[in-house]
């Protein structure tokens, strides 16, 4: 339920809202409490440790999420690399083992291009879509290698690349299920949400009410949250890992004679 609700655009409006009121409901406590009875308040610095430990957990998130982020790209960059190598590589071997590479790699290609689509509609489906493409590489490279030594040794030089691309896309593909644990999260927005209180609370103190302080901090803190949002949620956040190269790669395979 609480990563249906993260997931959802709608958090984008209804966060910085909730932030928002909760600087009202600070205020309205100040002004009910210690304002309205004419009760100065002595800051003990205990507010300032308490957004200081918000700010620490923050930029934790905000820094583990990057590198989630990151690992991705790692991941992608290396498949890329990994599908070059076989295609290249096969240009030395026999007909046969061409033809079949060309075949495999046009399958997986075609749904690396097309990731997102195939990802979305059915993580299951996807794995036996490309668990299919291995078998059948594989029972060529098996045959053909059984009829002469060039052929196996052939076979030998590719495999290790494919080893290696299949190792990376089962670990790409978990890792679009690897997220910021939702306790986490969930510590994230209350926190921000009682801070947002706090903040209206202190800003009801002063001979002039000013909204500069809320405003930022308003702010600031809906876009930490959406950035981590989006660096956590790699199929529909705005920050997303680009699949364009596998394309190119499908077209130079699909124009090769």
């Amino acid at each position: 339920m609480w990563k249906a609700i993260i997931n959802s655009h709608y958090f984008t409006v209804i966060y910085p809202v909730f932030l928002v009121l909760s600087g009202f409901v600070g205020a309205a406590i100040a002004r009910r409490t210690w304002v309205s009875k004419k009760i100065e308040w002595k800051s003990s610095g205990v507010d300032s440790s308490v957004v200081a430990i918000y700010s620490l957990l923050l930029s934790f998130t905000f820094f583990a999420s990057n590198n989630l982020m990151r690992d991705r790209l790692v991941i992608l960059n290396n498949m890329k690399e990994y599908s070059s190598s076989i295609w290249k590589t096969s240009q030395l071997t026999n007909d046969t083992i061409q033809d079949a590479t060309k075949k495999y790699l046009t399958g997986y290609l075609t749904i690396m291009s097309d990731f997102k689509t195939h990802y979305l509609s059915s993580e299951i489906q996807l794995k036996k879509e490309f668990d299919s493409l291995n078998t059948i590489y594989m029972h060529v490279l098996s045959t053909v290698s059984r009829q002469s030594v060039n052929s196996k040794n052939d076979a030998l030089t590719l495999i290790p690349y494919v080893n290696q691309l299949n190792g990376s896309f089962i670990r790409f593909v978990h890792s679009y299920d690897v997220r910021t644990p939702p306790l986490i999260m969930i510590l994230l927005v209350f926190s921000s949400l009682l801070i947002g209180v706090l903040v209206g609370f202190l800003n009801s103190f002063n001979n002039k009410t000013h909204y500069l302080v809320p405003v930022i901090f308003v702010v600031i803190v809906s876009l930490c949250i959406q950035s981590i949002r989006d660096l956590d949620n790699p199929y529909i956040g705005s920050i997303q890992p680009s699949f364009e190269d596998f394309s190119r790669q499908l077209d130079i395979i699909q124009t090769t004679p």
